[in-house]
C-alpha cells in the first residue's frame, strides 16, 4: 500500500453536542485517512439519532447498499465499512449500545432498495438509515430519473417512519471511470442531499483525492495489494462516517 502524509489535514472537531449524547474523546485516525475540509462531507442534523442517543435504550443503524457495502474486494467481512462503522460507532459512543445491520448486496440498485423497505428495514425501527447508492444503477443503466425517484421516495418513507437517512454516493476508481460514468447519479444523491437537508459522505471525491495525492495506490495490479488497499479505505470510510454522525448529532443539539 502506497501511503504518504497528505498536505490538508481532516480538522473535524465537535463545538457542541446534546446532553447524554456527547461523544467520547475520539481516537486519532490514521493518518491516510485525512482528507481536506470541504471534500469529504455535506454536513446536516441527524435529529432522531440524536434524541436517541439521550437514552439508554439500544440504538439500531442499517447500512443499505451495493457491493462496496458487501465488503466485495476485502479480505473478509469484518473489514468492509459497515462492520468498521460499528466498531468506531462503539468506541466514540461507549455508553450506548449501537448495533449496525447490513442489508447490503452485490448489484443492488435504489428501486430494488426501496422495494425492500417495508419488509425488511421499517421493522427493524433504526434511528438511522445509512443508504449507499449509485454505483450499481449506473453500471446497470439505470435511468436517472428512476433512480431519483425510488432514492427520493426512500428517503421520504424512511423519514416519515422515524429514522434519520445518511448518503453515500458512488465510489471512485480510475479504471472503473473510464467504463461507468456516474456523474448524473453522484449530481442526484447530492440534490437529494441538499432538497431534504441530509448528511452525505462524499465517498467518490474522498477516495479521487486519494489517489491523486497518492494516498492509497488505486491503480494496483497485484491482488493482495488491492485487497490490502481495500481493507484500509473501509475503515478510513468508517472513520469519516463516525465523523459525519457526530457532527449530525452536535447540529442536532444546537
Amino acid at each position: 500500500m502506497n501511503v504518504r502524509a497528505p498536505a490538508a489535514v481532516l480538522m473535524l472537531l465537535l463545538a457542541t453536542a446534546s446532553a447524554g449524547a456527547v461523544p467520547a474523546k475520539p481516537e486519532p485516525p490514521p493518518a491516510q485517512c485525512a482528507v481536506p475540509d470541504g471534500t469529504a462531507f455535506i454536513d446536516a442534523p441527524l435529529p432522531r439519532l440524536a434524541r436517541r442517543l439521550k437514552t439508554n435504550e439500544p440504538i439500531t443503524v442499517v447500512v443499505l447498499g451495493s457491493g462496496s457495502a458487501a465488503g466485495s474486494g476485502t479480505s473478509n467481512k469484518g473489514a468492509a465499512f459497515p462492520e468498521r462503522f460499528e466498531s468506531r460507532l462503539a468506541k466514540a459512543y461507549p455508553k450506548h449500545r449501537i448495533t449496525v445491520v447490513t442489508l447490503a448486496q452485490p448489484g443492488q440498485t435504489a428501486p430494488a432498495m426501496a422495494s425492500r423497505l417495508a419488509n425488511e428495514v421499517l421493522p427493524l425501527k433504526p434511528s438511522l438509515v445509512v443508504l449507499q447508492t449509485g454505483s450499481a444503477d449506473a453500471a446497470r443503466s439505470v435511468p436517472v430519473g428512476d433512480f431519483s425517484t425510488a432514492l427520493e421516495r426512500s428517503i421520504v418513507q424512511l423519514r416519515a417512519k422515524g429514522s434519520d437517512v445518511l448518503l453515500i454516493d458512488s465510489q471512485f476508481s480510475p479504471r472503473a471511470s473510464l467504463l461507468v460514468n456516474t456523474d448524473d447519479y453522484r449530481d442526484t444523491v447530492r440534490l437529494s442531499a441538499r432538497r431534504f437537508e441530509l448528511p452525505l459522505f462524499r465517498r467518490y471525491e474522498t477516495m479521487q483525492y486519494w489517489w491523486s495525492n497518492e494516498v492509497f495506490d488505486l491503480d494496483a495490479e497485484r491482488k493482495t495489494n488491492q485487497v490490502e488497499n481495500a481493507d484500509a479505505i473501509h475503515d478510513c470510510v468508517a472513520v469519516l462516517l463516525v465523523r459525519l454522525v457526530e457532527h449530525g448529532v452536535a447540529a442536532a443539539g444546537k
